[in-house]
């Protein structure tokens, strides 16, 4: 183990850290930085590995600003770079924080003054019949290898979802040489529409309409079906994708007889039901949480400057709140000043003086965000709409939506997320919840007529990600 002092130690290499990196530096801190990654970017801005040259990487305006920061933030001499690294957990001290972490050589920790956690987010995944099946993965992820290595998962796409971002993905797939029967919306056109009712946004983010028309004009061009009011059915193929079916819903989400099945021979199927705030990391470390069902589910409260209720650890980017990556490249310049100031390296005065634009710019994000939000957000009936009783819920633990239909039914005294937990081993698994909780929390709540608030989060335990037993074992101070 090898324990070395830090001002500030940044979790998270996307725009949020780096941003943040850039004015803890400014004003002469010491910053380390820590990603899975092998490289800094983030998600949108995930790069190659050194080795390789992507023609066009990150094609487009509204990545130049995002671009700029990466290029004058990547690989800094002044920053320590550990890359590749998952941070496990972090234990709050009398004047700082213990982060344990794990990569190649195995475990080890380090100590910071301040933490800023920027761990991003995590695609919503739904239960459905057949959504185990290979080929059928998240539209982030195959976004992910056409981004840094031009990989095309499939031949022949269809897209599922709520979010917009399937758009630009398809039209990013055909430019790659690949093909897209069709891209399906499970809400009404008219709530797409309702955008042209926010005229301010419009105009403050024209670049972003701009980049959704041109990918519509395109997918329309290459004979694309853009359906409103579909959602996913069912994938079948066996050991590999062949069939996906999709069903026509009402705004509700609920299945309606008023048109009829669509079904697509396919060897790829994109799912795009939106973002969860990964905020485990933060609340293991005692950072209090509250719920949000259209910006991200469990987001973590914080101050003006970013700090979150546990003094001393700050977070930007998704965690509060999914708002695209020009948010959280202003909270992260945010938080960054948050820990400048309260590490006495930059006056009040002058830390308010260099915050009013990128609070202004934020507060413009934001309002946009909110309006997407709305517009994505999986409709309340959609869940059950979708996940049959032999749809499989959680993936590591082998629980069907029935298994843990017929517990709640069985057992009334179950009132909370992790007493679910316990009798149904739901969220037990490698990803410890990550992929079920939204799911199992729509079935728990329709089930008992109550809020998420009232059911609470998983529980949030050290290791947050898993760890292997043999590091445990070789490293003697743990």
């Amino acid at each position: 183990m090898t324990d070395s002092i830090y001002d500030v130690a940044i979790i998270g290499a996307g725009p949020a850290g780096l941003a943040a990196a850039e004015q803890i530096l400014k004003h002469g801190g010491r910053v380390v930085v820590l990603d899975e990654q092998a490289r800094a970017g983030g998600q949108i801005m995930r790069q190659p590995p050194k080795k390789f040259t992507v023609r066009d990487w990150l094609k487009g305006d509204i990545y130049n600003d995002l671009k700029d920061l990466l290029q004058r933030m990547a690989d800094h001499p002044k920053v320590i770079w550990h890359m590749s690294t998952t941070v496990s957990g972090v234990i709050p001290l009398t004047d700082g924080f213990q982060l344990w972490l794990h990569d190649m050589s195995g475990l080890s920790s380090l100590t910071a003054k301040k933490i800023i956690i920027c761990s991003g987010c995590t695609e919503r995944p739904l239960a459905f019949p057949g959504a185990t099946t290979p080929g059928v993965m998240g539209a982030g992820a195959i976004q992910t290898f056409l981004k840094s290595q031009q990989i095309l998962t499939g031949e022949n796409f269809v897209f599922a979802g709520t979010h917009p971002l399937q758009l630009i993905v398809a039209e990013q797939i055909m430019a790659a040489g690949g093909k897209v029967a069709a891209v399906a919306f499970a809400q009404p056109l008219f709530r797409g529409l309702s955008l042209l009712k926010q005229p301010h946004s419009l105009l403050s983010h024209w670049q972003v309409f701009a980049a959704a028309a041109k990918s519509l004009i395109r997918l329309k061009r290459a004979g694309v079906a853009l359906l409103f009011g579909y959602a996913i059915k069912e994938a079948s193929g066996g050991d590999s994708l062949k069939t996906v079916t999709l069903q026509p819903v009402t705004a509700a989400g609920k299945a309606t007889q008023n048109r009829p099945l669509r079904q697509y021979e396919v060897d790829s199927l994109g799912l795009c039901y939106g973002f969860q705030a990964a905020s485990e990391l933060a609340r293991q470390a005692g950072a209090e949480a509250h719920w949000s069902e259209g910006r991200g589910g469990w987001l973590i409260t914080h101050s003006e400057w970013m700090e979150s209720s546990r003094a001393g650890l700050y977070v930007a980017g998704e965690l509060t709140g999914m708002a695209g990556g020009d948010a959280s490249r202003e909270e992260g310049h945010i938080a960054g000043i948050g820990c400048a100031l309260a590490l006495g390296l930059v006056s009040r005065h002058d830390g308010h003086k260099e915050t009013k634009a990128a609070r202004k710019r934020l507060r413009k994000h934001n309002r946009f965000a909110r309006i997407l939000c709305q517009i994505s957000q999986v409709s309340d009936h959609l869940p059950d709409t979708v996940m049959t009783d032999d749809s499989l819920l959680c993936r590591c633990e082998n629980v069907t939506c029935g298994t843990l239909k017929n517990a709640l039914e069985d057992n009334p005294h179950l009132l909370s997320a992790n007493s679910v937990k316990l009798l149904t081993r739901t969220g037990m698994g490698l990803c410890q919840g990550r992929l079920c909780y939204a799911n199992t929390a729509a079935l728990i709540t329709r089930s008992r007529q109550c809020p998420v608030e009232d059911i609470g989060p998983f529980h949030a335990n050290w290791p947050v990600r898993p760890l292997p037993v043999s590091s445990l074992i070789k490293d003697r101070n743990f």
